[in-house]
């Protein structure tokens, strides 16, 4: 089955942890929606013109799905949807999404947004490091968010 990451599994280090089994497909973007932390990495869908998220698509089984399961707290914390991807060559592909249920109001931990930050270098997004993962940590802070976690 297909995966669609956009936070910390969008590391290669972490989902070969993860998910020993897990195959990285490409990479591409979630349209029409865009990236937002709550302490963690979630997506959420907006009419903003040309928003997009980039992603990691991975080829994963069933045991790799139950580990994602556990590891991301289904249903509690995150909950499981379809989502469709246009990967960089134009092609989509639907594939499995973790989408935030249990918002918490505070942003990522500086290992976790750096951990993000360098996967989207690796995987050729770096010009998408301003335009939408800054951006989300912008919003984090504009919230009001008082931060316990991000450490400059």
């Amino acid at each position: 089955m297909k995966y669609i990451a956009y936070g910390s599994n969008m590391v290669q280090e972490q989902m070969a942890f993860r998910c020993h089994n897990a195959r990285l497909l490409g990479t591409g973007w979630l349209l029409n929606h865009r990236l937002e932390f709550y302490l963690h990495a979630t997506v959420e869908k907006t009419r903003s013109k040309g928003a997009r998220v980039p992603v990691a698509v991975w080829e994963i089984d069933e045991a790799d799905e139950h580990s994602l399961d556990r590891y991301e707290g289904v249903p509690t914390y995150y909950i499981k949807r379809k989502a469709t991807v246009q990967m960089r060559d134009g092609s989509e592909i639907e594939g499995l999404i973790y989408i935030m249920k249990a918002i918490r109001p505070y942003p990522p931990e500086k290992a976790y947004y750096n951990g993000i930050f360098h996967a989207y270098n690796r995987l050729g997004f770096g010009s998408e490091i301003e335009t939408v993962l800054e951006p989300a940590l912008q919003r984090t802070f504009r919230r009001g968010i008082k931060s316990r976690f991000y450490l400059d």
